[in-house]
């Protein structure tokens, strides 16, 4: 049985009646990685923050949501908060909107964990500072007397992962984890997803736009087009083989940026040779 399972996630504007993702259907087992990829618009963000409920108000939806063979469109509000983080973890593209402004971040987490676990002060902080030197964050004890906007974006993205590590989830929702982060704090940052897979055993979605990255790290990749799913299949097929015209678009513009980056870092040694 698949760890997560949707049929038919439908998800429209309330109001106008404007279909914005057409009957998406995917499965995802455990430990795999499922990249969802295409441009802005097109249904993947929505997409992610229906499988844990948390849409703006006036968007609605229909259509099977499972975890562990449960419904959760069958969980009171209250029962899918429990759910929420526990169970389904998203991890936001933007850390900074994540936490609470006016608290400290270990104020955050530790009332996130409360929800959770019966635990007293000094396990959570035992448990997030052990989190916090897993994923390459310095001084724990530092980091969560601060507030959000004293820390970067990298860091942020971080701490986020090493709640996911205390809470270890049956899935992690990524949604453009490292848009706003810089090239090498992203590649770090998806060493920490890669290191949260292998010791959990948790699936991940993870929505991006960076082709690179997903071909590092997705087992299967999901392409999304104005609110539906075009393609979907194995990473190395997709890359090597995809028949919809959009995805090998999105492949053969990828490529193409490689090539004249590594014309324009290797240039020189190019001409020497």
């Amino acid at each position: 049985m698949s760890m997560l399972e949707v049929d038919q996630l439908k998800i429209w504007e309330e109001r106008s009646g404007r279909v914005l993702v057409h009957g998406s259907s995917f499965r995802l087992s455990r430990g795999e990685c499922l990249a969802v990829v295409g441009e802005s618009g097109s249904g993947k963000s929505l997409t992610c923050r229906s499988l844990v409920r948390l849409n703006r108000k006036g968007i609605r939806q229909t259509g099977l949501i499972a975890l562990n063979g449960l419904d959760l469109s069958m969980l009171s509000d209250k029962e899918m908060r429990r759910y929420r983080g526990r169970r389904l973890c998203m991890i936001m593209q933007n850390g900074m909107s994540a936490f609470d402004p006016s608290r400290p971040i270990g104020s955050h987490l530790q009332a996130t964990l409360s929800v959770h676990y019966d635990w007293s002060r000094s396990e959570m902080e035992a448990k997030l500072t052990a989190a916090m030197s897993a994923v390459g964050l310095r001084e724990p004890a530092s980091v969560m007397r601060r507030y959000p906007h004293e820390l970067s974006g990298g860091m942020l993205q971080r701490v986020m992962i090493s709640l996911a590590i205390v809470l270890e989830p049956d899935v992690i929702i990524a949604d453009e984890p490292t848009t706003a982060l810089d090239a090498v704090t992203a590649y770090e940052v998806v060493e920490q997803f890669e290191g949260v897979r292998n010791r959990l055993g948790s699936a991940i979605i993870f929505v991006s736009h960076d082709l690179g990255v997903v071909r590092r790290i997705a087992d299967n990749v999901l392409v999304m087009k104005d609110g539906e799913i075009v393609e979907r299949g194995a990473t190395r097929d997709i890359f090597a083989c995809a028949s919809h015209p959009y995805t090998r678009y999105l492949v053969s513009s990828k490529e193409a940026l490689t090539r004249h980056y590594k014309q324009l870092m290797g240039g020189a040694n190019d001409v020497e040779g």
